[in-house]
């Protein structure tokens, strides 16, 4: 009976030993999970805001595009990415091809931008936040970026780039109708090669508007033009409809390329 109550007196020490081990082990968990919520809310506020300052850049860009000699400056307040300008990448081809005449008219890199986005558990891959996939674009200025989010060495990225605008339509002259052709061109690559992984400033400039004309006094009627554009390897055709007498096609080809300069601000 005495080894008995022996036995019991040892017991509320053990219970209560492993009641504070288990009481220890559940904080020290609480503690890791507050703090693993923290970094995860952390990490997708950072990722909204890089979002937001890129998207901002591409309305700077936006907003003196076609305007030569002015500018804007863009503060950006480093969010833990990696803010970089590749203005000798992005290889626009653009061929145009009328009745038998066909001819590359533009050969040149235009540039790019990219920040890549601090670590998060937000997978968005794939997504465009402005612009789509197609290599050329036929309605307005506004739909001539290209923003999307892409993995690029493991890491997620936005990326930044813009696409030509290609217009046509018909004009009268004593000669009959001429078709008019327009191509519109941002290059990207007069910017600075920068780098940077905290807080900077940039200033976007509109150096001036190159412009080329082109014409074509076909003699056989032609129903389209192809405009053939290639970035960076992807590939689109856009036919436009021409106007044409019946022995003769007019077309007026014009080209204008807007040339933005990226450049640090220092501080």
């Amino acid at each position: 009976m005495r080894g008995n109550n022996s036995n019991k007196g040892l017991a509320t020490p053990v219970s209560l030993s492993f009641l504070i081990f288990s009481f220890t082990i559940l904080i020290v968990a609480t503690y890791y999970v507050s703090i693993s919520s923290v970094s995860v809310k952390s990490s997708r506020i950072k990722y909204a805001a890089a979002k937001q300052d890129m998207l901002s850049l591409e309305n700077a860009i936006r907003s003196i595009s076609w305007s030569p000699g002015s500018s804007v400056v863009k503060e950006f307040c480093g969010y833990g990415g990696k803010f970089e300008t590749y203005p000798g990448d992005r290889m626009l081809t653009i061929n145009v091809s009328i009745g038998s005449s066909s001819e590359i008219i533009f050969n040149s890199s235009i540039g790019y931008l990219r920040y890549e986005v601090p670590p998060t558990d937000i997978n968005e891959v794939g997504s465009y936040l402005r612009g789509d996939a197609n290599p050329v674009v036929n309605q307005s200025f506004l739909g001539m970026a290209q923003m999307y989010i892409r993995v690029h060495n493991g890491s997620q990225e936005i990326y930044l780039g813009y696409r030509p605008l290609v217009t046509s339509f018909t004009s009268s002259s004593q000669n009959g109708q001429i078709n008019v052709i327009r191509i519109f061109i941002i290059n990207l690559n007069s910017s600075e090669d920068l780098l940077f992984t905290g807080g900077f400033r940039l200033r976007i400039r509109c150096l001036n508007i190159a412009s080329c004309v082109k014409t074509y006094n076909l003699t056989e009627p032609v129903p389209s033009a192809i405009i053939k554009v290639t970035i960076d390897g992807k590939t689109k055709e856009v036919a436009l409809p021409l106007s044409s007498g019946e022995t003769f096609t007019f077309v007026r080809l014009e080209i204008f390329v807007c040339n933005v300069k990226v450049e640090e601000v220092s501080v």
